[in-house]
């Protein structure tokens, strides 16, 4: 199926950038919807949290066992062949000097050795 923004659920790249809204099925693949949210979920509940906390010890280890869940959820959808292409076309469009996406893309240089499932 041909999406607005990319040609397939298995392409690296998108067609053109897609615009910071809600994406639709008609935009992209449902997998990479899905993993927008679960992204935001990372961020918001466990990447900046962690962040945050580095100088209060106790707060520190409350949020790295969140950050530690929502990472290894994370981990498990990208060996998903089409969540692995999905994460990889969104941090795409991400500034690639910032922690999360150098995270992000550690996560999938490491599962990329791994055969994705389809």
């Amino acid at each position: 199926m041909n999406y607005l923004y990319v040609h397939d659920m298995y392409d690296d790249n998108y067609t053109s950038p897609p615009p910071l809204r809600r994406l639709t099925i008609l935009d992209v693949p449902q997998a990479e919807i899905e993993i927008r949210d679960i992204l935001l979920c990372w961020y918001e509940t466990g990447f900046i949290p962690l962040q945050q906390s580095m100088a209060l010890k106790k707060e520190f280890t409350e949020h790295k066992h969140l950050f530690v869940r929502h990472t290894r959820t994370l981990c498990r959808l990208i060996k998903c062949k089409a969540y692995f292409f999905a994460v990889k076309r969104v941090i795409s469009i991400w500034d690639n000097r910032s922690l999360e996406c150098q995270y992000l893309a550690y996560l999938l240089n490491k599962y990329a050795h791994h055969s994705p499932e389809a």
